[in-house]
């Protein structure tokens, strides 16, 4: 599979989702070579799921931060997005399942080679619902799903998929830093007792680069890994970039 890799510049959050749906559409329109790209957010953002109500955002306290939201064009759950690489994925297919199915496999094993070459103890996780049948949860972050990233059973990675009829969409967080665990202070939840049992179970059940690592690890270093990995998984890559090349 022909693949092309792009490093971005840190964008808005609104024109990171509208690129990400704008590269789908393309090549649902005219199904070529396929698309990988890593980019950083310019502030931190929140998103939500294609059909996640923003009910679920406390409003106030979000404008009172001055913190955006957008909504992205897979599903999922909210996501904050601050210390991470985010990735995203189109590759063309056939319309079936199966077929989406695997295109998701095998970007978890890309992805899962690519953390444990900066020495991240990931794997992918093999039971649990897949992305398309798990209903909108609060938070990303609070549950794993089939064929996501996980290291030491905690998620460190959070995907979401979107198909159209000759395309998919796959995109998500590569979490380096823990600053995700704020999502709870801009969530509507009944009460604070409930806001700590949000936030205890993200601590259980989700981790970072850093926290494996016990060390800040540049994005650069992370993503000419995960470069390398996307290679060698999905195999005559073409790498190039908007803004400077990465060594594959």
């Amino acid at each position: 599979m022909d693949l092309a890799i792009h490093q971005d510049s840190p964008l808005p959050g609104a024109i990171l989702m509208a690129q990400d749906r704008a590269l789908l559409e393309s090549l649902d329109r005219a199904p070529m070579g396929s698309v990988l790209r890593f980019y950083e957010w310019s502030e931190p953002t929140i998103s939500l799921g294609f059909h996640q109500s923003a009910d679920i955002l406390d409003s106030d306290r979000m404008v009172r931060d001055s913190l955006p939201w957008v909504r992205r064009p897979t599903g999922g759950a909210a996501v904050l997005h601050s210390e991470e690489l985010t990735y995203a994925i189109v590759v063309p297919f056939d319309g079936r399942s199966a077929a989406a199915a695997l295109i998701q496999e095998a970007t978890s094993r890309a992805l899962a080679d690519g953390l444990r070459a900066v020495g991240v103890e990931a794997e992918v996780f093999a039971r649990g619902e897949p992305l398309s049948s798990l209903p909108n949860r609060t938070s990303c972050f609070a549950r794993t799903s089939r064929w996501e990233v996980v290291a030491r059973g905690k998620k460190i990675v959070g995907s979401a998929q979107r198909r159209l009829t000759r395309a998919v969409l796959q995109h998500g967080s590569i979490l380096t830093g823990d600053d995700h665990l704020r999502i709870v202070e801009y969530l509507r939840l009944p009460d604070e007792s409930a806001r700590r049992g949000l936030q205890d179970r993200l601590r259980e059940r989700s981790t970072s680069v850093a926290a494996e690592l016990g060390m800040l690890l540049p994005n650069t270093v992370l993503r000419e890994a995960l470069a390398r990995s996307f290679a060698a998984v999905f195999r005559n890559v073409h790498v190039s970039s908007r803004t400077k090349a990465i060594e594959a």
